[in-house]
């Protein structure tokens, strides 16, 4: 059975490599909303696209980056793969370990650090999904994969799609003469970092609406360069709509039309060069 080394049963929970990080505090309400296998934008478009594109034999080791709770380590280990998740959230890690099996190991570490984070383990391809947006800078994530990574092995990274959702720069609009749904983006190429809410529905004055974490953008342009500088080429990519419909009414099929036409998720696939 394909794992990796187990740690000490002292070591279990110690930290290796641990930064502050906004996660430590809102991994219960991210663990209550996401469960065991994520909530049905995980499950049913993000993780099938990044599974398909790793394209992990049983037996291969694959590297999670800012794994979170184990969403995407859980659904690998279950089709025979080896998993490293590493996260800077001492929180969300053990919800990961409290659900791991034989193939999963979580480590508490900085992804800006990977090669010493994951402790000179092999790895045949790794995986970013919803990380990178939250990572400033993010190009030292990306140059520890691509050091870690060997010839042909692949790195696939999910995000928000930073062509059509900027936060704060961005919405939805309505041309009522022309009865349709468009996006307006009101900035693009410029660079920006906005706290976003993580509980936007938090009573207000609560500390759950307090909690925030640090939303980047960032052009296609700084991923593609990013990828490059780390010795990765891109081989893939993959635009993925949302699915999630509201109530029907006078402008659902405009609506529907929106969200089929304008996409909601980028997923990139490198590869690590020669």
């Amino acid at each position: 059975m394909p794992q990796f080394p187990a740690r000490p049963l002292g070591q279990r929970r110690r930290p290796r490599l641990a930064v502050d990080t906004a996660w430590d505090e809102q991994a219960a309400w991210y663990d209550q909303r996401h469960g065991e296998e994520g909530d049905d934008l995980y499950r049913g478009v993000l993780l099938p696209a990044v599974i398909e594109r790793l394209a992990a034999r049983p037996g291969e080791r694959v590297l999670d980056v800012a794994c979170g709770t184990g969403l995407l380590g859980r659904a690998l280990a279950a089709r025979g793969v080896a998993v490293l998740g590493i996260d800077a959230s001492a929180a969300q890690i053990a919800r990961a370990e409290a659900r791991a099996g034989p193939r999963e190991r979580y480590v508490v570490g900085d992804v800006r650090r990977l090669p010493e984070a994951a402790g000179g383990e092999r790895i045949d391809h790794a995986a970013a999904v919803m990380a990178l947006q939250d990572l400033d800078p993010m190009e030292p994530v990306l140059a520890g994969i691509g050091r870690l990574l060997p010839a042909g092995g692949r790195c696939v990274i999910a995000l928000t799609h930073p062509c059509f959702r900027v936060p704060r720069r961005s919405s939805w609009g309505w041309d009522e003469a022309a009865r349709i749904q468009y996006r307006r983006i009101d900035a693009y190429l410029s660079v920006c970092r906005v706290r976003i809410r993580t509980h936007p529905g938090a009573a207000p004055g609560t500390r759950e609406a307090a909690q925030a974490t640090l939303s980047v953008h960032r052009p296609l342009s700084s991923y593609i360069a990013a990828i490059a500088a780390a010795g990765m080429a891109v081989v893939g990519c993959d635009e993925l709509a949302n699915p999630r419909r509201g109530t029907r009414g006078p402008r659902f099929a405009a609506e529907d039309r929106a969200a089929r036409e304008i996409p909601l998720f980028l997923v990139l696939t490198a590869q690590r060069l020669p």
